[in-house]
């Protein structure tokens, strides 16, 4: 992950620390969605301490080099001593990514200026990328953990699904530090272009055989893509669905999920696709598919996938279940999306609103408001209302500390408009299903967001046009 620039003032605190003990750093977890603070500067030999102030959190290394165990509220008390220097990425599995995305930190452990630590070898990156326009990929070696001796460190290519002489021309050799140096060197990869239109493709590169007393770090495997940059021409393209998101009525007796060819349509090429639950049940809600999806040679038109629904008679939650693609053939590529989820919205209405801790009655009880989300892990439930005034109120998933969704229903039944409007906005990257239901006329909207993608903030001005 890119480094990150840490405030002076950080630095020398940890510095000095480290100089004459080893150091506990507290950091804060919550109340909110945030640690405090989220970027430490420590020394080798540190130890941080990390405080549930509040909701369901946990802390879990991006690498899995360290973890807090299962996300769980009160006051919980997690420490991790680092022995070594590094850059130690971790994120709350309920409220954040590895990457840096949602609730996330980063420790970084300096290595003391050596100390007769010759350090370890490692790349930059686990991968990297480069245009096959481009005359050479640049790959960085850094030294971590010491800096004490001369030491060196070998490099080599090997053909992944790129082949050497026809798409990259293959290195090897050595690199090399002085005593007390630590900065980061590097090699070339010479690319070489053709006017083939193809897949992206790979080479390996690895480290190997140490010198000096160093060791290797992690990683010492990379990736590099060569970004095909060449115009479609004959290739047989990827498959993908039009859509990460389909929409039916539990009355419908099937919904229609398409799958499309793009970027080519030359040779016969299929994949497979198959159904999973969500929060709806396979055999109560719909009928379980699995199967393949067949394009001929030349064939670019879009396929359908019907998927059975269940009408089940009971007045429910609006519910939702994954449609996956998988194992493309005949030289197709997979595209984006290949996984779409499919809402069941409930046909059988409520005469009227009845609130309760998991539901909103807004707009003189009319509209029944009511949330599910779904956590990282697959973990699913109902979000807690907070009502707030006639026409809007809150949810939240975890903690009521932590409120996560504001809706209104507004009646804008007055010329030109003629129309309910639903505003919501979303504090959170958890994935959710907002369902509203006009009681009075048996309508319903839903609105779904899936996880690790923060939503805008949503106005609905055609929403319900069931006026008065």
């Amino acid at each position: 992950m890119p480094a990150r620039r840490l405030a002076p003032s950080l630095v020398l605190l940890a510095a000095l620390a480290g100089a004459a003990h080893a150091v506990t750093h507290d950091v804060t977890v919550g109340p909110g969605t945030s640690f405090s603070p989220a970027q430490l500067a420590i020394q080798a030999g540190d130890t941080v301490r990390w405080t549930n102030a509040g909701g369901i959190h946990n802390v879990v290394a991006d690498g899995g080099a360290f973890s807090s165990g299962a996300a769980s509220s009160g006051g919980w008390v997690f420490s991790h001593t680092f022995p070594a220097a590094g850059e130690f990425p971790y994120h709350c599995e309920v409220h954040g990514a590895p990457g840096g995305l949602g609730m996330a930190g980063s420790v970084t452990v300096q290595g003391g200026g050596g100390g007769g630590t010759p350090g370890s070898l490692r790349f930059s990156n686990a991968s990297y990328s480069v245009s096959e326009g481009a005359a050479s990929a640049t790959i960085q070696v850094q030294r971590v953990g010491g800096d004490d001796g001369a030491v060196s460190v070998g490099y080599s290519t090997a053909n992944g699904s790129a082949q050497a002489g026809s798409d990259y021309s293959a290195v090897s050799g050595t690199l090399n530090w002085a005593d007390n140096d630590d900065d980061n060197k590097s090699f070339q990869v010479p690319i070489l272009a053709d006017a083939d239109d193809e897949a992206n493709e790979t080479v390996q590169l690895s480290l190997s055989s140490p010198g000096g007393g160093a060791s290797l770090g992690s990683p010492a495997a990379a990736t590099l893509t060569i970004q095909d940059d060449d115009a479609p021409s004959g290739a047989p393209g990827n498959l993908r669905l039009t859509s990460a998101s389909y929409s039916a009525s539990e009355a419908d007796a099937s919904v229609e999920v398409r799958v499309e060819r793009v970027g080519g349509s030359a040779g016969a090429v299929s994949v497979q696709y198959t159904t999973a639950d969500g929060s709806a049940t396979a055999g109560a809600d719909y009928v379980a598919q699995s199967g393949t999806v067949d394009f001929g040679d030349g064939d670019g038109a879009t396929k359908s996938i019907d998927v059975l629904l269940l009408d089940d008679g009971v007045e429910e939650a609006s519910e939702s279940f994954g449609v996956t693609l998988s194992a493309p053939t005949g030289g197709a590529g997979l595209g984006s999306p290949s996984s779409a989820t499919v809402s069941i919205a409930d046909d059988d209405f409520p005469s009227e609103c009845v609130a309760d801790a998991t539901t909103l009655c807004l707009n003189q009880g009319r509209f029944r408001v009511r949330v599910q989300w779904t956590d990282f892990q697959g973990g699913t439930g109902p979000a807690q209302a907070l009502p707030y005034t006639a026409d809007s109120g809150f949810f939240y998933f975890f903690g009521p500390d932590n409120l996560e969704i504001l809706i209104k229903v507004l009646n804008a039944c007055d010329p030109p408009f003629e129309r309910y409007w639903v505003f919501f906005a979303v504090a959170s990257n958890v994935a959710y299903t907002i369902e509203v239901v006009d009681t009075q006329a048996g309508a319903v909207k839903v609105y779904t967001n899936p996880a690790g993608v923060y939503a805008p903030a949503t106005g609905d001005t055609d929403a319900f046009a069931t006026c008065p």
